[in-house]
């Protein structure tokens, strides 16, 4: 089969390499489309020995012999893959902390190749009305909903957005599906934020308006209950801080590799919570496609390029452009 794989900074290499080799309790899936993550941009400019790519979507073409309930044709989507499942955390439920997630992460082997293999537990099946694409969607749209778990919010509640990349863009349509009394969000990119229009109740261009300002305005100076971070950097992470009300929570859901300063006290003084965000958890995975099944959200006008494996590089400098919504690669 094909594959794309890491061979330095900024560049994969796409090579024949051997099919997978299921286990007894596998299935071998011919990926329609995979999705390329945040981290898989981490991997992609560091060059790490890491395979990338796990949102994906397909076809079941080989079932293993201990596989139960799944058959050759099934159209499926994939859960979450890095955990042993035998941990503390695993056996919490927290899959997302699993303490051999770095040892599972190396073994896995990634989705942006003609096919991918998974346990046969980790599968959902799509219904004739779903597409591919919007099957790919999944596995971020359960990172949303899980950050929105997190911060605890109820019904009623005001939720501002930092950051409006695809998590962003899920984050700010689940917490409307479940009820949030206004999402008003902040991003610096036109075509992003082109793709919010009409989803939150206000976007802030951060080129012109602060954020901060802005959002404290529109509150009347209380500032939104809670504050989820999707850009991952260190002004939208001290933005995130100055704007939340006092006794409100603040997500972290954007992976910022830099130090960021913080007025402590000022977390004190206000009773503040931060929380952070890691993946998900498979029953987050099913929720996030019943709110896509059931059209609680619409996922399709966030994918808005698809590209083939032999254009990967493009399709990862493009996406490091911030060009856009989700960005899809079609083996």
């Amino acid at each position: 089969m094909r594959a794309a794989v890491v061979a330095g900074k900024k560049r994969f290499v796409i090579k024949n390499v051997p099919d997978p080799v299921l286990d007894n309790d596998e299935v071998m899936i011919k990926v329609q489309y995979c999705g390329i993550c945040g981290s898989d941009f981490h991997i992609f400019k560091t060059g790490a020995d890491i395979s990338a790519g796990h949102e994906f979507s397909g076809d079941i073409v080989e079932v293993g012999s201990d596989v139960e309930g799944w058959a050759v044709g099934d159209r499926v989507v994939v859960g979450p893959s890095t955990m042993c499942g035998v941990c503390f955390w695993c056996r919490r439920g927290e899959i997302e902390l699993c303490e051999q997630s770095d040892e599972e992460m190396l073994k896995y082997k990634g989705a942006f190749a003609t096919y991918a293999k998974a346990k046969y537990t980790r599968l959902r099946k799509l219904s004739d009305d779903l597409s591919y694409e919007q099957a790919s969607l999944v596995e971020p749209t359960s990172c949303a909903l899980h950050a929105i778990r997190k911060s605890r919010m109820e019904e009623g509640d005001v939720v501002a957005v930092l950051g409006l990349g695809p998590i962003g863009q899920l984050v700010a349509r689940v917490a409307k599906a479940l009820g949030a009394k206004a999402v008003y969000a902040a991003e610096i990119s036109p075509s992003r934020i082109e793709l919010a229009r009409g989803v939150v109740d206000e976007i802030i261009d951060a080129n012109a308006t602060n954020p901060v300002d802005r959002i404290l305005e529109l509150t009347h100076g209380m500032g939104p209950d809670i504050v989820i971070e999707c850009a991952g950097s260190v002004s939208t992470t001290q933005q995130s801080i100055a704007l939340v009300r006092k006794g409100g929570t603040i997500v972290i859901a954007g992976i910022c590799f830099d130090w960021v300063e913080i007025p402590v006290s000022n977390v004190l003084l206000r009773e503040l919570t931060i929380k952070g965000s890691l993946a998900c958890s498979m029953a987050e995975y099913a929720s996030a496609l019943e709110l896509i099944k059931e059209r609680k959200i619409d996922v399709s006008p966030l994918v808005t390029c698809k590209m083939p494996l032999d254009d990967i590089n493009e399709a990862f400098e493009k996406g490091l452009r911030a060009e856009g919504g989700k960005i899809l690669i079609k083996p």
